[in-house]
């Protein structure tokens, strides 16, 4: 819960006030305490806190004075109420109401927040309302529900009405169309109890889907049909990316109903509301492929021909439209289209197709984002830019993760001949330091050549990853996974483990924060030998610090593997995978637990 703390002489006494409400009698002293206040009491507060709101527009002055005076000892108590006077017909009434208001400071972190929620809402107070969007947004996505209590304060203290909103659409949207949980239903409705406010009143609706979801909708379309008036009457007061995620959460629940109908009607108001932002754009057309509302996909680009012309990302969202709809031909033309655009060798030409790679690379449009990255190793020519060296690295890893292993290799060879022939300058990348870099090619040719089942070859290539970076975890994981190796061999890649798990150990000792140190050190010793509990404990730790990094999940996947707990495996996969869709080996490894774990119950 929040503390709210007036800036009036009055704080200790608020304090006090506040400590009582939110932590109970326990919070005062001895002699301080008293019994919970039954609810005529309750009754009779809220209706001398109207009365005293009333009495903020009487004709008189010392009237209006001792009312002021009286709702800011009751501080926390009379926010509610003071919020929704603040937009009170009578302007004395709305005046002194926010002047209230503004002598609360709202101290957004409760002492049992999680350590990710306060590392959240640490400056919140200073962020602008872009950034606390964000920072709702990342609450919205902690595991196990863990920032719905600080949502839920959002929703309540939060003095921007529109802000408030946001907040309550960051839950919906992440909540989607499953059915509340109960103790997520319970946390809201204690959060927001009594709280009138409109996100308020989104997400206690929530707590109500169920069963009887089917007849809920019909609340829901009220819900959406109010605040597109209000963005209509006072746009200060919503906007479309609120009314935008209400009416992603409906269609979620009508799909989820069978009632697809419904849903397209739903969604031809969502097109319609779009503004034509190149962001929102491209957001919106990547969530009706998913919806496969191809219809949609269509009306939005005859809408927005302009931007479409002249922004490769939304043409390649729109040629996979038309690819999904089996209109191949079409949807060639249009990634055409989309790859002729920017013509030129110039930096910032070739730099906005590395752009247009990487985002089609993260929608898993990888023979597009292929074409995306070539077109800039080839136009880069003689000149070896650091952009074609970027390519190439991302282009090479970006066929590792789906197999290509061949060609991943080939890709990065090319780059270090150039280098070593002085075609390219090294110093662009990684400040000179590319020994890291030089691994990798040898490393997919060992991958290669395992598919291949030729050992021999296998090792070789390894041999020679290790010569130029003995300290590349995926290298040493390798040579700890071949079989058949002499004592002397197992031996040396033994010491290498642990003093790459060791050189880990004082990177996580310097920076405790480090969740990219501990990330790496489960990954080590997960794949590898060595303290398995510890490597656990590391790679929850990342995920505390960093929880919505795919690759993490992935580590606990394998730390849970290596341990033998193939459910919690599957678990944990399953969330990485959730959060990288697109990752072949991410897909391939999810494949592997959950045939391990079917063998397990079949065993058992």
């Amino acid at each position: 819960m929040s503390t709210l703390v007036p800036r009036a002489a009055a704080r200790t006494a608020f304090a006090l006030i506040v400590a009582a409400v939110i932590f109970g009698p326990a919070a005062l002293g001895a002699d301080e305490q008293k019994p919970a206040a039954p609810a005529q009491q309750e009754a009779d507060s809220t209706q001398r806190i109207d009365e005293l709101i009333r009495q903020l527009g009487d004709k008189d002055y010392y009237v209006r004075k001792r009312s002021q005076e009286e709702l800011g000892r009751r501080g926390f108590e009379a926010f509610d109420a003071l919020n929704t006077a603040a937009d009170h017909e009578d302007l004395e009434i709305a005046s002194r109401a926010r002047y209230l208001l503004r002598l609360m400071r709202i101290e957004w972190m409760a002492a049992n927040d999680p350590p990710e929620v306060k590392q959240c809402l640490q400056d919140y107070e200073s962020q602008n309302a872009s950034a606390r969007k964000m920072r709702m947004r990342v609450l919205a996505r902690l595991p196990n529900g863990q920032g719905i209590p600080a949502l839920c304060r959002l929703v309540r203290f939060e003095k921007s009405s529109a802000l408030s909103k946001s907040a309550a659409v960051a839950f919906l949207v992440r909540a989607k169309a499953a059915p509340p949980q109960p103790a997520a239903a319970e946390t809201i409705r204690k959060g927001l109890k009594k709280c009138n406010r409109t996100g308020a009143v989104w997400m206690l609706a929530w707590t109500r889907l169920g069963e009887e979801a089917e007849s809920e909708m019909a609340e829901w379309s009220k819900f959406i049909n109010n605040e597109h008036n209000v963005l209509k009457r006072t746009p200060k007061e919503s906007s479309p990316e609120i009314v935008s995620g209400l009416v992603r959460f409906q269609v979620d629940w009508l799909n989820k109903l069978g009632k697809a109908d419904d849903a397209a009607e739903v969604i031809r108001r969502l097109v319609a509301l779009e503004r034509g932002n190149p962001q929102s754009l491209a957001e919106l057309l990547d969530w009706l492929i998913e919806q496969k509302a191809w219809q949609a996909v269509d009306d939005l680009a005859r809408r927005f021909p302009p931007r479409f012309a002249v922004d490769p990302p939304l043409l390649y969202a729109l040629a996979q439209a038309y690819a999904e709809q089996g209109n191949k031909d079409r949807a060639e033309k249009t990634a055409t289209r989309a790859l002729k655009l920017h013509p030129g060798k110039r930096q910032e030409q070739l730099f906005n197709h590395l752009r247009t790679a990487e985002v089609l690379r993260d929608r898993g449009q990888y023979a597009w984002a292929r074409r995306e990255y070539e077109h800039v190793i080839e136009q880069s020519g003689r000149q070896q830019t650091e952009l074609m060296m970027v390519a190439r690295i991302y282009l090479a890893e970006m066929l590792h993760d789906q197999g290509e292993n061949l060609d991943a290799a080939n890709t990065l060879e090319k780059l270090f001949r150039a280098i070593d022939a002085g075609k390219a300058d090294a110093a662009k990348l990684y400040g000179g330091n590319v020994n890291e870099l030089r691994s990798r090619p040898h490393y997919f040719f060992a991958c290669h050549w395992e598919t291949k089942r030729d050992a021999a070859k296998q090792r070789e290539a390894l041999e020679k990853a290790l010569a130029v970076n003995p300290e590349d975890i995926d290298v040493l994981i390798a040579c700890h996974r071949l079989s058949g190796q002499p004592p002397e061999y197992r031996a040396k890649i033994a010491g290498l483990v642990e003093k790459a798990a060791e050189e880990f150990r004082d990177a996580i000792a310097e920076d405790p924060e480090n969740a990219a140190a501990f990330n790496q050190y489960a990954w080590l010793i997960g794949n590898t030998a060595g303290d398995l509990d510890e490597a656990l404990k590391c790679s929850l730790k990342s995920l505390e610090l960093e929880p919505e990094t795919g690759g993490y999940h992935d580590t606990l996947a394998h730390v849970y593997f290596a341990k033998g707990d193939y459910e919690n495996a599957v678990k944990s996969q399953t969330k990485a995978a959730e959060l990288e869709p697109h990752s072949g080996i991410i897909g391939r490894k999810l494949e592997l637990f959950r045939e391990k774990l079917k063998e397990k119950k079949g065993d058992g």
